[in-house]
């Protein structure tokens, strides 16, 4: 079963993604395989991944934007839209995931 979909074609995404080392894209990836497996309510409680909010900033359409957690070392910034999860960057500095 497929829960929610996920879209990688955003340019920026995808240059972070390809810079990261080789355990950091595993992270990533085992990270995605397991959001592909869950609902939307259980994204955003789930304790792992800790889905925020990030309050000070919008998409250019007024679409909320979210940051998670997929290592010790990295969170990332994503948007919902519709059943797409859209990711848009990845952050090695916690804090410029909010900025």
């Amino acid at each position: 079963m497929i829960g929610i979909k996920i879209d990688l074609n955003n340019p920026e995404f995808q240059k972070d993604f390809f810079d990261l080392e080789k355990n950091e894209q595993m992270a990533f990836i085992k990270t995605l395989k397991k959001i592909r497996e869950l609902t939307w309510q259980q994204l955003y409680t789930d304790n792992g991944i800790k889905w925020e909010a990030i309050l000070s900033k919008k998409t250019r359409s007024g679409e909320r934007l979210y940051t998670f957690r997929f290592s010790q070392k990295y969170r990332a910034v994503a948007l919902r839209e519709g059943d797409f999860f859209r990711l848009l960057t990845l952050h090695v500095d916690h804090d410029s995931a909010y900025l």
